[in-house]
């Protein structure tokens, strides 16, 4: 599997988790009922405070994705249980380049490729102690992984860069919904970065030519996400960037989910 495809199912994971999917309302199964709220009734802090709340009393939820890197068309399904100290993923992904899962558990992540390593060990694993050429081409995506499986901590990374410019009452699969359009300014998201590693994949971004990040969220009665979804400019793996369209769909929340490791013997080396 070439490293661009990796890094980018890698970062379309990591983003999807958080805010995704495809750009300007054209998500799927969602119908308009002319309904209007006004945007101005909920500041985007007051929307990541009550999302993040709302997630973390549910503290679980099952979630289906859509995306496209560059070419590099992805499905994925899976579960997620939120958590500042425990935040963990597990995922089966459907790529242009064959099947894959990710598990993030424990601070590490784990990724089964299309193609074994070690014959017999289709997974790798990639901690802090990970030394090697994929690893490094993955960069930070495993911290982003762990921030973004909470959907509050990505609007909370959106609060003092974007604003709600507008509201709208929707039904997605027969459901009432209320659908948020943010708009991001990226240098202000960018010069808020604390993390030298984020900041410079971000400014490919802004080099590549991109000013505004759209956000779309969509709210069920509960106050918890239905849906997210956005598009933007990632790493290509190859020191380039490549627009990068996602969804996804939240279900289930705080149904049982179990998310563990893959056997230690299933797991291969990494070369230098």
């Amino acid at each position: 599997m070439r490293k661009a495809g990796i890094v980018l199912s890698a970062f379309a994971l990591a983003v999807t988790l958080g805010a995704c999917g495809d750009k300007g309302g054209s998500a799927t199964n969602t119908t308009d009922t002319g309904g209007k709220a006004p945007a101005e009734a909920m500041s985007l802090v007051d929307l990541a405070k009550a999302l993040g709340d709302k997630t973390v009393e549910a503290s679980t939820a099952h979630m289906k994705m859509t995306a496209d890197a560059a070419g590099l068309n992805m499905t994925g399904e899976g579960d997620l249980k939120f958590g500042s100290s425990d935040a963990a993923i597990s995922m089966d992904l459907n790529t242009s380049e064959g099947s894959m899962a990710m598990v993030l558990l424990d601070g590490a992540l784990y990724m089964k490729l299309p193609q074994e390593l070690e014959p017999g060990k289709p997974w790798i694993k990639i901690d802090s102690s990970t030394n090697s050429e994929i690893a490094k081409a993955l960069g930070s995506m495993q911290e982003q992984l762990s921030k973004s499986v909470d959907p509050r901590a990505t609007l909370q990374e959106f609060e003092k860069a974007g604003e709600i410019t507008d509201s709208t009452e929707e039904e997605i699969d027969g459901k009432k919904v209320t659908h948020y359009t943010i708009d991001v300014d990226v240098q202000k998201m960018v010069d808020q970065q604390a993390d030298p590693a984020t900041k410079a994949e971000m400014q490919k971004a802004i080099d590549a030519g991109m000013k505004n990040l759209p956000v779309e969220v969509w709210i069920d009665k509960d106050g918890l996400p239905a849906r997210f979804a956005m598009e933007m400019a990632a790493p290509n793996g190859t020191g380039g960037t490549a627009k990068v369209k996602m969804q996804a769909d939240y279900t289930d929340w705080g149904k049982p989910v179990n998310i563990t490791a893959p056997p230690a013997d299933q797991i291969a080396k990494l070369p230098a």
